[in-house]
């Protein structure tokens, strides 16, 4: 039996053997030439017309001796540092394979060396199964018997995507450093080689950080595998890389406002395994979210601020997002002016202090706490709480007892931090959180834990998280991720990707009832009476950061969300902006850039209403930052407001509380600039 049993066992071996024999003799292996067609994908608007498309056939084919030596070994210390001394493919790699397909996941696995990279990328198609993969190993053993190793990474060196439009090495020198691949240092070659495993997510000027990262990888790998002296790394600093569109590659031109919308939908596809070179490649064709006429408007309101001056990095700077509430689709994106300059001020970086316009958190928080609005607070300035010496805006009007509308329709500082002190800062941060405020924006910047600051505006955050942050009150308190692909088609016309919707209860909807009528009042009557929109009713609030750094108007409807940032590039404060003295406030600027985007968006949508007030928890008093007792309860509509605006922040130990919005009696300049944290080299302005 056990002979029989060993007899059947070789048998079985000694079949798949040939089988193996057999199939790489019947791998045909065409020439690089008559590799798949390379098609671009489209990138189209939700009513099916194109906003741009993704990868052309911008190669330049050079030989080995083109290349530079130092990028040569950059590119096999990041991807293949076994190269050289070992087989062409990777059994580890296609048993991972094996192991995903079989438990019904796909081919997500990655680990395969240069040879079944160059196989994938110029022989067959970049669908992710298990055939492929296979298909993929045979030629890859092909590969390596008939070409010599230089040939095979010569070949790969000029077919690899390396982002930017740039297929292949000499077009991707020429448009990240204007050189050919010849003259690459070992600095700016790490840098194109640390691009290789994602284009979209290690392009410097979208994701510095991340970059650099995989730039260090690069570079220790070249130590490790000897091709580096630990004193040459030591002596290396990260190169000047040009910024999108000032290489020497234009074929995927992004100028334009309409270049940040296919930043933000490569990078969700990436996310999804639709790499920037599968998509360059694909004939795909992608829906978004994006609407036509929203973006339109987007783009037509942003240009209320200044066309900057050539090479002004302080130039006033903007941006808006709009979000369906309900759904978290991006309606309209606007990062900035022209997507080829690299900096999206509406999702890139550390973000900025939102200033006065992260308030509403703060009332959803004690509304979520049983504190009514009809709760007076304690409105007098200045006033020392928790420390720190908080004011209301220049000349501290006498507001003393305030209720909750009112102190949120006028912004008022020290009624907020009473409020927060007796919330607690970790639950707004909370709260803010499952509303849509990622967790890495509301960040504690000293201790680990949020301090009471943030009621002010004083941790940053990123324009399209507001707008997803207030969408969820617009809808009942139920929060909606934000997203920007709804499907993925082949060339084929069979979908291969839909979006699923993710949403969660941030709060209830009682509670987001009487804060939206709150925030009706800062744009009846409040600081926000320049969002007022045409015939439907708005909700919002008002931010300005400490010396006017920051300026932001966020506001909803029932069917539309969306925020505005105005700022300057460098940070620097807007005073004297379009002839103003005090600067640009959000209810002057962002407020008129937001209603001018809301009434073109909207007009001919059904006029809806927001539910009534639901009249939630308790009314009470909060006399100062200790005090806590039921009150009688008052009325909630806030009277008249005084002219001056409530607004100077307390100093912070490291980041000064941002401002509050100047009254609508006093109103700036109709034509303000606004401007945003810098891109990686500035610093970001700091809220007040």
């Amino acid at each position: 039996m056990r002979a029989k049993l060993l007899s059947g066992a070789g048998g079985f071996v000694l079949l798949m053997l040939l089988l193996g024999v057999f199939a790489y003799l019947l791998t045909d292996l065409p020439k690089p030439s008559e590799q798949a067609t390379n098609q671009a994908s489209s990138i189209r608007y939700a009513d099916g017309s194109e906003i741009g498309r993704v990868g052309t056939a911008n190669r330049k084919l050079v030989p080995l001796s083109e290349v530079s030596d130092p990028a040569q070994k950059a590119v096999l210390a990041a991807e293949d540092r076994g190269f050289y001394s070992e087989p062409g493919i990777s059994p580890r790699g296609i048993f991972r394979a094996l192991v995903a397909n079989l438990k019904g996941g796909g081919v997500q696995q990655g680990g395969s060396t240069i040879t079944q990279q160059y196989a994938k990328n110029a022989y067959l198609s970049q669908q992710r199964t298990f055939s492929r993969k296979i298909k993929e190993f045979f030629i890859s053993l092909k590969l390596a018997h008939k070409l010599s190793k230089e040939q095979i990474l010569e070949d790969y060196l000029n077919t690899i995507y390396f982002g930017r439009g740039a297929s292949g090495i000499e077009v991707a020198s020429e448009t990240y450093f204007n050189l050919p691949a010849k003259r690459l240092n070992v600095a700016q070659a790490a840098v194109l080689a640390a691009s290789i495993r994602s284009p979209a997510g290690y392009d410097p000027a979208r994701h510095s950080t991340r970059a650099k990262e995989r730039w260090n990888y690069v570079l220790n790998g070249m130590v490790k595998k000897g091709w580096l002296s630990q004193s040459e790394r030591a002596s290396l600093t990260y190169p000047k890389v040009l910024a999108p569109g000032e290489g020497g590659s234009k074929a995927n031109d992004r100028s334009g406002p309409n270049g940040f919308v296919l930043d933000q939908v490569e990078e969700e596809l990436a996310k999804h395994g639709f790499t920037e070179d599968r998509l360059a490649a694909g004939g795909y064709v992608v829906q978004t979210t994006i609407r036509r006429k929203a973006q339109e408007a987007a783009i037509e309101a942003m240009k209320k601020l200044p066309d900057p001056k050539p090479d002004d990095k302080g130039a006033v700077q903007g941006a808006l997002v709009a979000v369906k509430p309900g759904s978290g689709e991006v309606y309209a994106y606007y990062g900035g002016r022209n997507g080829n300059r690299g900096f999206d001020y509406a999702s890139s970086g550390k973000g900025v202090q939102p200033g006065s316009s992260f308030k509403p958190f703060t009332l959803a928080t004690a509304l979520d706490q049983g504190i009514g609005l009809g709760t007076t607070v304690d409105g007098s300035s200045p006033q020392t709480i928790g420390g720190q010496e908080v004011h209301n805006d220049d000349g501290d009007p006498p507001l003393g007892q305030v209720d909750l509308v009112k102190a949120t329709a006028l912004s008022v500082n020290t009624a907020y931090y009473n409020l927060a002190k007796r919330v607690g800062p970790s639950a707004i941060a909370e709260l803010a959180h499952r509303a849509g405020i990622p967790e890495g924006d509301v960040l504690a910047e000293e201790g680990g834990k949020p301090s009471l600051g943030i009621t002010l505006g004083i941790y940053r955050v990123h324009v399209i998280d507001q707008a997803a942050a207030y969408a969820t009150f617009a809808n009942h308190g139920q929060a909606a991720k934000p997203f920007f692909v709804k499907s993925v088609r082949d060339r084929d016309k069979n979908t291969v990707y839909a979006a699923k919707q993710v949403n969660s209860k941030a709060f209830s909807a009682d509670v987001a009832a009487d804060a939206t009528y709150a925030m009706q009042q800062v744009v009846n009557n409040g600081t926000g009476t320049r969002a007022a929109l045409n015939g439907r009713p708005a909700a919002g609030k008002t931010g300005t950061t400490s010396e006017n750094r920051n300026a932001w108007f966020c506001g909803f409807t029932p069917q539309l969300a969306a925020a505005v940032w105005v700022g300057r590039g460098d940070g620097s404060p807007l005073k004297g902006v379009l002839g103003s003295s005090r600067g640009i406030y959000g209810g002057t600027v962002p407020a008129e850039i937001w209603k001018s985007f809301m009434d073109a968006s909207l007009e001919g949508e059904p006029v809806v209403d927001f539910p009534p007030r639901a009249n939630v928890g308790t009314n009470a008093t909060v006399g100062s930052p200790a005090s806590f007792s039921p009150a009688p309860t008052t009325s909630s509509s806030p009277s008249a407001l005084p002219t001056q605006l409530p607004s100077a922040l307390p100093s912070q130990p490291v980041l000064p509380p941002p401002a509050s919005e100047p009254p609508p009696s006093n109103p700036p300049p109709s034509n303000p600039p606004a401007s945003n944290p810098p891109p990686s080299s500035a610093p970001s302005p700091a809220p007040s």
